[in-house]
């Protein structure tokens, strides 16, 4: 197993995570795929049929840090090198404004978006210091990069996604590159809902705010869940082994006021 390459992934079972377990498995990395569902065992076993790679899903929840520990420990077990860990899992909420927030709604928020990240990267740097040339990456949003109304938790969280990977990169370089993928829309089943429910409040189609939403992106297109998994990828290569502390803004040209 020595010339194996192990990457670790959270919210491997979502739209993102499964092009990105995808992309890694294609460029012959073995995987450990976490997730909260079921679904990432089925997934695990049909990349490990497909790619005759090592592939294991871990059912966890993400918030218990016994869990997390659990799952490191499952990668560990596999002896073979971690050389990435892609911490992709977040979660969203619905719009509330401050004045009527409920501070369940922020803590559940900040501790599936930035807690779990920070107790994912502090348990796997032991093992990624064993690996050759390891990297992590976090995955932040374009909605990290400005606030936006009625979306404190999640705008919130997602900035200090940024701020954590320049804090955790300055720390752990060379041995360890850290960086950040902060996507904007993106061509999922959320994304449309999200265009349906606006477009009810507005008394508008959903076409119609399709048409909306789009002529704010350069690429008048959100992003196909690959195009994401590449920059996730990409920052795993010795292609990016000069990128220490960045955050790839994987938006479609999208800028900020």
């Amino acid at each position: 197993m020595n010339n194996e390459k192990l990457a670790l992934l959270t919210g491997a079972a979502g739209e993102v995570g499964r092009a990105t377990a995808r992309r890694f498995a294609e460029d012959g990395w073995s995987l450990v795929l976490c997730d909260r569902i079921p679904e990432v065992e089925r997934l695990a076993d049909g990349l490990a049929a497909e790619f005759g790679r090592t592939c294991i899903g871990v059912v966890m929840d993400l918030t218990r840090d016994e869990e997390v520990d659990a799952a490191v420990k499952v990668a560990a077990d596999t002896d073979i090198p971690l050389g990435f860990v892609g911490l992709i899992a977040a979660i969203n909420h619905q719009a509330v404004s401050i004045e009527g927030l409920d501070m369940a709604v922020w803590d559940h928020v900040h501790n599936v978006n930035l807690r779990a990240n920070v107790k994912f990267v502090s348990a796997t740097v032991p093992l990624l210091r064993k690996g050759s040339d390891p990297s992590i990456v976090l995955v932040s949003s374009f909605w990290g990069r400005e606030g936006h109304p009625f979306f404190s938790p999640y705008c919130a969280s997602k900035a200090a996604l940024i701020s954590l990977t320049q804090s955790v990169a300055a720390e752990l370089a060379p041995d360890i590159r850290v960086n950040c993928v902060a996507p904007g829309n993106i061509n999922t089943p959320m994304h449309f809902d999200a265009l349906a429910m606006e477009a009810g409040k507005r008394g508008i189609t959903a076409k119609q705010m399709q048409d909306v939403e789009w002529a704010k992106i350069p690429m008048r297109r959100p992003a196909e869940t690959t195009e994401i998994a590449s920059a996730i990828h990409f920052l795993s290569t010795p292609d990016a082994r000069y990128f220490i502390g960045a955050t790839l803004d994987v938006n479609g040209g999208c800028r900020f006021t």
